[in-house]
């Protein structure tokens, strides 16, 4: 009875996790929120049955998916949710913190977006870490003719061409730490959606994350960006071994990431002790992601705070 009661359960889980993907598929604008909650059913899956039935399953709707939307829809969804959702769970079941399950489930992520990008090149012919310039050139003149239309002076075109040939050159090079970025954003997101969504059913739920206000990395990160500028250093000296020069320059920026999102935990911190409500402390993230001199304090803040414990000089804790 057991096993019958877990199968009809698990094609459930399945049946509701295709439904919304194929809705976050089909409806625009909408569709974006379905596409959110699409990895919470898969979570469950995770959570309550074993590996080798939540991995059936995916299979299982990714067969289906196929038939709706064709091969790249389908490994779309069993790459970018599929074995993702399913990873969370089976990590939520096996570890009590919540950074644990989040740092494989990042590792699982970076997997599947590699394996993604794999058929993506197959398909396309287009390699984002080797763009060549033929490749950026149509994208350029693209946007050239855009602006163009819209009445731009020669001279402001000729400026706005030369800096997004530069930009879109840099792209390869900063790639794999693009990639790891969108990772862990997926990851992130997949998980506190799918813990809300968890928690509203009043069924298995995944362990809490620190508030944000208390969040801190480890002082390790400080020698990582010196290996990176060390890196980039001898990629400069050595002509040789340019690759060095590129993963410093990856590093230093993953780093950097690091750094600003401790000096915002920071900031969130001080607000939250003066007394600013939710909407205002939204607001002055906002501000400090758009006004680059903002930024720049935050980020100086993070480095700061991850030697003096800056949050623990601070009167008036949180509770």
């Amino acid at each position: 009875m057991d096993r019958t009661r877990a199968l009809v359960e698990s094609s459930l889980l399945v049946a509701l996790a295709v439904a919304l993907f194929l809705a976050g598929h089909l409806l625009p604008l909408v569709g974006m929120v379905f596409s959110l909650v699409c990895p919470a059913p898969l979570v469950v899956l995770g959570l309550r049955q074993s590996l080798g039935r939540a991995v059936l399953g995916v299979v299982a709707a990714t067969i289906i998916i196929a038939a709706f939307t064709g091969v790249v829809g389908a490994l779309f969804f069993c790459l970018g949710f599929g074995f993702l959702g399913i990873a969370l769970g089976a990590l939520g079941r096996r570890y009590p913190k919540a950074v644990d399950i989040i740092l494989y489930g990042v590792l699982v992520s970076l997997g599947s977006k590699l394996l993604l990008m794999a058929v993506a090149i197959k398909l396309t012919g287009i390699n984002p870490f080797g763009l060549e310039e033929s490749q950026i050139m149509p994208m350029v003149e693209r946007f050239a003719s855009v602006y163009s239309s819209m009445g731009m002076s020669e001279e402001s075109i000729s400026s706005a061409m030369e800096q997004m040939r530069a930009s879109l050159g840099l792209i390869p090079v900063i790639f794999p730490a693009l990639l790891v970025m969108a990772a862990t954003v997926d990851c992130f997101l997949s998980y506190i959606v799918s813990a809300v969504v968890l928690k509203r059913l009043g069924r298995e739920t995944l362990p809490r994350l620190p508030d944000f206000c208390h969040w801190r990395f480890p002082k390790s990160v400080f020698w990582a960006l010196l290996v990176s500028i060390g890196l980039h250093a001898a990629g400069n000296y050595f002509q040789g071994l340019s690759f060095l020069e590129k993963a410093g320059l990856n590093l230093r920026l993953l780093i950097t990431v690091l750094f600003f999102f401790q000096g915002l935990a920071v900031a969130w911190y001080l607000m939250q002790t003066r007394g600013f409500g939710r909407v205002a402390r939204f607001g002055v993230t906002a501000l400090i992601f758009f006004v680059s001199f903002l930024a720049q304090i935050i980020l100086i803040l993070g480095i700061i705070d991850m030697w003096f414990d800056l949050r623990s000089r601070f009167r008036g804790g949180i509770s």
